[in-house]
C-alpha cells in the first residue's frame, strides 16, 4: 500500500472510530460513520488497483529483462557471423550497423560479491538503501519483501523485482512503520547477471 494512502486512511479510521463514540455531539453537522466509511472503501479500492497493477508491472519488467538479455546473445551471435563472412571488412559492416573496435575483448557478467544496506532517511521517513560498488555493474536489479511479523529476521519472504538504477544508493519512502522489509541487488551488464545479494532488512 502506497504511504500517503496508507496514512489518510489511518487518519479516516481514526475520525470514524470518534463519530461512532460521540454520535450525540456529530447530529446535524453533515458527516456521519457510514459517509466516513464510503472514503475509506475508495481508497482501499483504488489502492488495491495499485497493487494489482505493480504487480503487473514487476512481472512484465522480468519477462523485458529476460528477453533483453536473450536478444543481446543473439545480436552477438548475428554479428560475428556477420563479421566472418564479410571477412572483417569494416567498410562492408557499416552496412550492418557494426563498428569494429580497435581491442575487441569479452565482456563478463559481474562477478564480485556486492553486499545492500539499509538506513532511516534523514527525515525519519523511508530507507535509504544502498550496496557496494561492483566495477563491472551497468545497472543493479532490486528486489523487495516484506514479513508479517516484524520480528522475524531469520526468514526471508517472497522477493518481488521493485528497481533497476545506475546508481549504488536510492531513497525508498514506500514504507509503512512497524513493518520490516527485505532487500536484495545484484550487478548486471550487456553480458548477463551477477548473484544475487544476501537479504538485509529493517523496520522504520
Amino acid at each position: 500500500m502506497l504511504k500517503y494512502i496508507s496514512e489518510t486512511i489511518d487518519r479516516l479510521m481514526g475520525l470514524k472510530n470518534g463519530l461512532e463514540k460521540n454520535s450525540a455531539v456529530w447530529q446535524n453537522q453533515g458527516i456521519t460513520p457510514q459517509i466516513i466509511q464510503a472514503r475509506l472503501d475508495e481508497l482501499q479500492a483504488i489502492s488495491k488497483e495499485v497493487d494489482e497493477l505493480k504487480e503487473q508491472v514487476s512481472v512484465k519488467l522480468a519477462l523485458a529483462r529476460t528477453a533483453q538479455v536473450s536478444s543481446e546473445k543473439f545480436a552477438d551471435n548475428t554479428e560475428n557471423i556477420a563479421i566472418g563472412l564479410e571477412n572483417g571488412d569494416p567498410d562492408k559492416l557499416i552496412a550492418y550497423g557494426i563498428k569494429l573496435r580497435k581491442a575487441p575483448s569479452k565482456r563478463s557478467a559481474p562477478s564480485t560479491p556486492i553486499h545492500p544496506s539499509i538506513q532511516d532517511d534523514t527525515d525519519g521517513e523511508g530507507f535509504i538503501v544502498s550496496t557496494t560498488y561492483q566495477a563491472d555493474a551497468d545497472i543493479y536489479e532490486w528486489e523487495k519483501g516484506f514479513a508479517a511479523d516484524p520480528t522475524k529476521t531469520d526468514i526471508v519472504p517472497e522477493m518481488k523485482f521493485f528497481k533497476a538504477t545506475k546508481k549504488t544508493s536510492f531513497v525508498d519512502d514506500d514504507v509503512i512503520k512497524g513493518v520490516r522489509y527485505f532487500y536484495r541487488v545484484r550487478a548486471t551488464n550487456n553480458a548477463g547477471v551477477g548473484a544475487w545479494s544476501e537479504t538485509v532488512s529493517r523496520v522504520q
